[in-house]
């Protein structure tokens, strides 16, 4: 009986492997009378075309596949589960062939280049305005795959176009995700001349650990991760249909975790069987996905770089070129960002960063308990705020200390953040329990506000939008963040009460699918 647990585990996570994507982004539309054009450059949501004008980004096309493939991924695993060596090959091969076949036509070449062509909606012609400008006037795409060098290149064209339709000596900028590297290298290349001010919102410029751990392979089962996100966020969390595979394997997971009495012994197997699968995936299907792209090694982790380039490359020569446009990325604009921003300020740039936590990375990642959107890490988005764990305080002694050093008013109230610790203490913001993948117009107006501002706006420019703001996802507004009432949290009753309450629920569903079973 622990065998077979143990293997559906082992398919359970061997499909992660192959489905630890992240989601695009999305915006909403918002008008607002302001002086300069602002040049939006979006998150990686642009959808990307082949030569036969036939969308291959975003593309549900995973989930589709493993619905349609069904019987040979289960053949692959009852193979590989009556193997007397225990060889998962088989179900690894099978999952690969899968993967390969739906993304043969996105993936680069060896060299990081588009063999199919760079096929995006071209950029529309700006428009020509004196006043009344909106975030939405001038928003740059880009095809997410490609060298950050080549996307700052049309961004510094654009940017020309747009001073050109206007009238006007400089623009706004705000880099979103994914769009804060293109933003990242354009500042390096071309300098801040031509930017009043530059915004980076939910930004992924400084790494993301689900990218980084993806190359690394430091993709785990972790079930008692998994137990805890289910009880905090599956419930809750919105699903805007933007991952829904990654959701729905975490959800199984999550109800696997809860149906099986999971013993050390049980727990050391499944992970053994997971680095078996994992093994034999690797670094082929990092390959197979988004290991060519080099605009996806932008988003790598310094503390990952190194090691996920000799996982994913292993030395080989014939990928030389595309490690020399990653390796001038990282070490030209990744590692040098923080000076290139100072420096930019320097030269009269006004900066502003807004950033979001309290929401948990999925747990698939060693780090997965790191303060986050769900997507990106607050400590890297922030420039470098220090965090309490997801479900943690940030320790007394420390409070303590920063307070001692007049940097209270650094302190979240709810002292999950320290912002003293950011490149720009006073210029970052906060925004708690808003998703990544949600961008209200209520942040918009802070983001025009920070325009509108002639001089450097702060955290103390408006008491309205203080550091520490909270997203109420039932008023789409956001309010101050409030102290946290610690009582519940530190009460042995309360929480003995909410521990035998999930004894009981989770019984209850372990009957209620054994009686749908018989």
């Amino acid at each position: 009986m622990k065998r077979k647990i143990n293997r559906i585990f082992s398919l359970f996570l061997a499909l992660i492997c192959a489905a630890t994507v992240l989601s695009p982004a999305a915006s909403a539309v918002s008008y607002y009378e302001n002086d300069l054009p602002v040049v939006y450059v979006i998150g990686r949501g642009t959808f990307i075309y082949d030569k036969n004008e036939q969308q291959i980004y975003p593309s549900d096309g995973i989930e589709k596949a493993i619905k349609n493939n069904v019987n040979n991924l289960a053949t692959a695993w009852i193979n590989s589960l009556v193997s007397p060596n225990s060889d998962w090959d088989e179900l690894s091969d099978a999952i690969y062939d899968l993967v390969e076949e739906e993304y043969k036509n996105f993936v680069l070449d060896e060299n990081g280049e588009a063999s199919n062509g760079t096929h995006v909606k071209p950029n529309a012609e700006p428009k020509a305005k004196s006043s009344n400008f909106t975030i939405t006037d001038y928003q740059f795409s880009y095809d997410s795959r490609i060298d950050p060098r080549v996307n700052a290149k049309l961004l510094n064209e654009y940017i020309n176009k747009v001073l050109a339709a206007t009238g006007k000596r400089k623009v706004q900028l705000i880099g979103r995700c994914l769009g804060s590297t293109i933003v990242s290298a354009y500042l390096t290349m071309y300098g801040c001349s031509k930017v009043d001010t530059a915004v980076f919102y939910a930004a992924a410029n400084q790494g993301v650990i689900p990218i980084s751990a993806f190359f690394t392979g430091d993709v785990i089962f972790d079930c008692k991760a998994i137990e805890e996100y289910g009880d905090e966020y599956l419930k809750t969390s919105p699903t805007d249909g933007s991952d829904n595979l990654t959701r729905s394997l975490v959800t199984l997971g999550y109800k696997l975790s809860k149906s099986f009495y999971l013993t050390d012994y049980v727990i050391d197997n499944v992970e053994k069987a997971y680095r078996d699968i994992a093994r034999t995936l690797y670094p082929r299907i990092v390959l197979a996905v988004y290991g060519t792209c080099p605009g996806f090694w932008s988003m790598v982790r310094d503390d990952y770089y190194e090691r996920a380039k000799e996982v994913v490359f292993e030395g080989k020569a014939k990928y030389a070129k595309l490690v020399e446009k990653i390796d001038w990325y990282h070490y030209n604009v990744f590692q040098k960002f923080p000076q290139t921003l100072k420096k930019c300020q320097q030269q009269g740039m006004k900066v502003a960063v807004i950033s979001k936590y309290n929401i948990q990375l999925a747990p698939l990642f060693k780090d997965c308990m790191m303060q986050a959107d769900d997507l990106v890490e607050l400590e890297s988005a922030s420039y470098g705020a220090t965090c309490a764990d997801i479900r943690q305080l940030l320790p007394d002694s420390y409070i303590m200390a920063q307070k001692k050093a007049g940097k209270e008013k650094y302190l979240s109230p709810d002292l999950k953040v320290d912002a003293s610790t950011c490149l720009f203490p006073d210029y970052t913001w906060f925004i708690k329990d808003l998703p990544h993948d949600v961008f209200p117009n209520s942040v918009n107006e802070l983001i025009m506000k920070i325009f509108h501002s002639k001089e450097q706006f702060t955290v103390n420019s408006d008491e309205q939008y203080s550091q520490f703001l909270q997203y109420e996802s039932n008023s789409l507004l956001l309010s101050k963040v409030t102290e946290l009432d610690l009582s519940a949290e530190n009460n042995p009753t309360e929480i003995s009460w909410r521990k035998l309450l999930n004894l009981f629920n989770t019984l209850f569903w372990l009957l209620k699918n054994l009686f749908n079973i018989m």
